[in-house]
């Protein structure tokens, strides 16, 4: 019997950083890998270390809508054949896994039995989630479907945004247990040992064709300037939900990442091509914006 574990949660959580602790805390059991990307390239997949394991990459959409709905149904499928023993999916940021169960039992015949849908763990952004919760139906759905809810990034907030953050998820679910953590740093192994049932009752996703938030992959083949590549996503941060990928700079090749306005830019350990995703919450608009910023800020170097 192969368990299937749900790592859900808003863009820029932590839910990639999640999947690295669950990776290592399962080492010793044989696993296989989902990982959901909305936009058209899979950038979290290159941030899971998975020598050795099954894994699958679903980009273009949330694996709940019709969009790639088949495709993830014959992921599952192939992975019930495989001889592992959990089977972990990371889900877009903008997924909302109420259909999960009709999924499961929609391909028993197929997969003989073998998958057990064992639960869901959310990732909540402390530092975000008051603001988006109000705009965005998924991260209710996200909550509501959990069986464990890990409220992180707690290093960047005091002990009554907590108190807040926690009244707010029990309106919604007030079953499943809470946990506290910065950089998602706990045992994830205890964490699923402790899920409780969750009474949620499997519903129609919102994920569709018409709620598809605008994605746009931004490229280069020069090097880009550090310091103008660091304005350039500042300046675009407030039209997007997320940005994140990678570029290739004067000073190395770094790991861009933000939500909303709060922007990261690291240095990457590997050789990378120009390649960033951006989430609008603008709609269409953000292309010209890309644009005009390109221009303005990267002397144009950059294009969609």
């Amino acid at each position: 019997m192969v368990k299937i574990i749900i790592l859900t949660g808003f863009l820029g959580s932590g839910k990639t950083t999640m999947m690295q602790s669950l990776i290592a805390s399962y080492s010793d059991e044989k696993i296989g890998l989902i990982i959901n990307e909305f936009g058209e390239i899979n950038i979290d997949a290159k941030l899971v270390t998975s020598d050795g394991i099954d894994m699958a990459e679903l980009t273009n959409g949330s694996i709940f809508c019709a969009c790639i709905k088949d495709k993830f149904v014959e992921s599952l499928i192939e992975m019930s054949k495989k001889d592992i023993d959990y089977l972990f999916i990371e889900s877009s940021g903008l997924a909302d896994p109420s259909n999960m169960d009709e999924i499961v039992r929609g391909i028993e015949k197929e997969t003989s039995g073998n998958l057990k849908l064992e639960g869901s763990v959310c990732i909540v952004d402390a530092l975000n989630f008051i603001e988006l919760m109000d705009v965005m139906v998924s991260i209710t759905r996200q909550i509501e479907h959990a069986n464990a809810i890990i409220v992180n990034k707690m290093d960047l907030i005091e002990d009554e945004k907590l108190r807040e953050i926690e009244e707010e998820i029990k309106k919604v679910n007030p079953y499943a247990y809470i946990y506290p953590a910065t950089y998602c740093s706990l045992d994830i192994k205890n964490v699923v040992s402790k899920f409780i049932e969750n009474h949620a009752v499997s519903n129609q996703t919102t994920n569709t064709y018409e709620t598809r938030p605008y994605t746009f992959i931004i490229r280069a083949e020069e090097i880009l300037d550090y310091d103008k590549l660091n304005e350039f996503i500042n300046n675009l941060s407030k039209d997007t939900y997320r940005i994140k990928g990678f570029a290739k700079t004067d000073k190395g090749p770094v790991e861009v990442n933000s939500v909303l306005e709060n922007v990261v830019i690291e240095s990457w350990k590997d050789n990378v091509e120009t390649e960033i995703v951006a989430i609008s919450k603008v709609g269409v608009k953000l292309m010209s914006e890309i644009i005009k910023q390109s221009n303005e800020v990267l002397d144009g170097k950059v294009r969609v």
